[in-house]
């Protein structure tokens, strides 16, 4: 990451710290909480407080970037993607509130671009959004709508039409040249999902060039994440997911798992076919909603979709980037591709009992954490969930048994979650509680099912989800450091060659700034390093 000026730094600072918010006096370092108006109940706007903390995670990443912190960059710039889902939930915004938000995450993935690609697993999933603006802003006006000569390539029965003309040849050059590397890219990954994905598609009776819808999605990664805030390989907003079944809390995210998302995706499709029995039409409406659909539809008194020129302008450019997509995959060699799919995942399902920590099950079976999360992408935590009686973790192929042996070695350890009750106290907000305790507003708010407006009071207790990092302790030796001026964590921990992250995790902290001289940090470290 380019390294910037710290004139550059201080005038981003000051535009991100004058946009917290009136309200927010709280974040003043020298406001005791405490001495608040005491007879006032604590009334907080939900939205106010997570772009607040996306704002302050923004803020401290641009602060270490300057540094040379690479560490810490990580970190918040993760604490902010968290941050961004959670406010990508709610839906009560205001269009004064969503201008600010989309703003902020438009300002935030410019500076930290290749960043947040790597850690949503270099899904280029921002990119393609990106891309499909500018296919929109290149191609809609190129041939007037309803103009253009259309060619049937294909139009076998249980098969999707697959049809030609100048504005798809146009995209089709696009992918060959502009964005070949990308296109590649996904190509190969449709590898790793396309046994899994199509087998499901053809039980509800969908057509098997469903299947790449998900790459002009997501480009088949789990972890896209689009600027309308839609999630996972299919792309589902909230409402959507909901109503097709799919589980969204603080600990998993269904719409990210590519079995259970794409049951969805197959469900949803099935149900807009058969309202408007067409599949482009059914296409379309995937992609902007039946009644803007319907709307065209009733509005310029056609149904085909070639014609109708008032359906959203992405939209109308939706299906020929389909066409193009599965035209090269069709043949990507006539097009100058070179399919090399990725190996397709293979696993084991191993059913456990309580929660677990990845870290810890990758410490006693040799399966890195990584490994494991990219097997079970619904996993949004550092853990399996702890609110169900079973979860069932794919491992990979031939390791099932080899891990239901391993996890034997690990009962002793508090693999769950800490819950801390605390009791609300005159003059503190979730803020506050949030940074007391080292978490987020979010967790905070989905432990306790706090719904947006709604007040927490005097006395009221919530339950505060604090992870637990004994597992990761065991058998260590102890070390004390005191603070001394001027030191960082990224300093402390490069000192005693561990990372920020366990140093945080170690002392229940938050950020760089709560550490202070003469505090005492505890390390840990094998025996003999």
């Amino acid at each position: 990451m380019k390294k910037m000026r710290f004139s550059a730094i201080l005038v981003l600072m000051v535009g991100v710290l004058l946009g917290l918010g009136k309200n927010d006096t709280h974040l003043n370092n020298n406001v005791d909480p405490g001495v608040m108006n005491e007879d006032v109940e604590i009334s907080v706007k939900l939205f106010d407080l997570l772009i607040t903390e996306a704002k302050t995670h923004y803020a401290d990443a641009l602060i270490a970037s300057y540094h040379g912190d690479t560490t810490e960059v990580n970190y918040c710039v993760e604490k902010v993607l968290e941050v961004i889902t959670e406010i990508g939930e709610l839906d009560t915004l205001t269009k004064i509130q969503k201008d600010e938000f989309d703003r902020f995450y438009e300002r935030f993935s410019y500076d930290f671009q290749d960043l947040i690609n790597y850690i949503n697993g270099d899904s280029g999933s921002i990119d393609v959004s990106q891309i499909r603006d500018e296919l929109t802003r290149e191609f809609l006006d190129t041939v007037d709508v309803g103009y253009d000569t259309l060619i049937i390539l294909e139009d076998e029965p249980g098969h999707l039409p697959i049809v030609t003309n100048r504005k798809i040849k146009k995209i089709i050059n696009f992918y060959c040249t502009r964005e070949r590397d990308n296109f590649q890219k996904w190509l190969n990954r449709s590898g790793r999902y396309r046994d899994i994905m199509v087998p499901i598609l053809r039980s509800y009776g969908l057509p098997d060039e469903i299947f790449y819808l998900a790459l002009i999605e997501s480009g088949f990664s789990p972890y896209a994440y689009s600027y309308a805030h839609a999630v996972g390989p299919w792309q589902f907003v909230t409402g959507t997911a909901a109503k097709y079944g799919l589980k969204r809390n603080w600990w998993v995210d269904e719409r990210r798992d590519f079995i259970k998302s794409t049951h969805a995706a197959a469900k949803y499709l099935r149900d807009l076919y058969k309202e408007f029995n067409d599949w482009f039409l059914a296409l379309a409406a995937y992609n902007c909603g039946e009644l803007n659909v319907l709307r065209a539809i009733r509005r310029e008194g056609t149904r085909d979709f070639w014609k109708l020129q008032t359906l959203p302008r992405q939209t109308r450019n939706y299906i020929p980037n389909l066409m193009a997509a599965i035209i090269i995959a069709k043949n990507p060699e006539k097009y100058g591709f070179e399919y090399k799919p990725l190996p397709r995942l293979q696993w084991d399902e191993v059913i456990l009992d309580k929660s677990y920590d990845l870290e810890a099950i990758a410490r006693v079976t040799g399966i890195p954490a990584k490994t494991l999360k990219e097997y079970n992408p619904e996993l949004r935590r550092w853990m399996t969930p702890p609110d169900v009686k079973e979860y069932v973790l794919r491992v990979p192929y031939g390791k099932g048994e080899h891990v239901r042996k391993n996890l034997k070695k690990i009962p002793h350890l508090k693999t769950g979650p800490r819950w801390i009750v605390h009791r609300v106290r005159r003059g503190q907000t979730l803020w506050y509680i949030a940074r007391k305790y080292g978490t987020t507003v979010s967790a905070i708010v989905s432990a306790n099912k706090i719904r947006n407006e709604n007040q927490i009071k005097v006395g009221q207790k919530l339950l505060i989800p604090v992870r637990e990092y004994r597992g990761f302790t065991s058998g260590k030796k102890k070390i004390v450091h005191v603070v001394k001026k001027g030191e960082s964590l990224y300093l402390i921990a490069r000192k005693y060659r561990v990372s920020v992250r366990q140093l945080i995790a170690w002392n229940n902290l938050y950020g760089r700034r709560y550490i202070y001289p003469g505090q005492r940090l505890y390390i840990y470290k094998s025996y003999g390093s």
